[in-house]
């Protein structure tokens, strides 16, 4: 069986590094990593009202607390 290469085990060991180490208050794109989706599902479960909490001070701006997603992981896992 072949192993991943290098590159991949970088990549995977540095997702779970960022994971551990969230930072408190995240951009769709930091809550995008931490969740492993993509950004563009981020913004359809903004726009479905499907997705984990989030905060949006005004219209540009969107920002997602490191709690609220863990419990919306807690609640969506299979």
């Amino acid at each position: 069986m072949p192993t991943p290469d290098l590159g991949q085990q970088i990549a995977d060991l540095r997702a779970i590094v960022l994971r551990a180490n969230a930072p408190e208050v995240m951009t769709p794109a930091e809550a995008a990593d931490f969740l492993s989706v993509t950004t563009e599902t981020l913004y359809r479960w903004r726009k479905d009202a499907i997705g984990p909490r989030y905060s949006q001070p005004n219209e540009r701006i969107v920002r997602y607390l490191r709690e609220d997603l863990v419990a919306y992981l807690r609640v969506h896992r299979a």
